[in-house]
């Protein structure tokens, strides 16, 4: 049997498990979830990349 696997949630930091009985992974509840959600909904949070190449669908091209 392997070893559980300890992550950290990517929103407070607490440590827990990763297991198929937390519907939350890789956070540790839904408050943590909706944080990171409500960040990214915000553009809080971004994936960085060139403005040079902009969606092939919008309109703006």
């Amino acid at each position: 049997m392997a070893k559980p696997m300890r992550v950290k949630c990517p929103s407070c930091g607490t440590e827990g498990i990763w297991t198929e009985d937390n519907p939350y992974r890789p956070f540790c509840s839904q408050r943590c979830k909706d944080k990171d959600f409500i960040a990214w909904a915000d553009e809080e949070q971004v994936i960085g990349g060139n403005s040079d190449y902009d969606d092939i669908l919008s309109e703006d091209l």
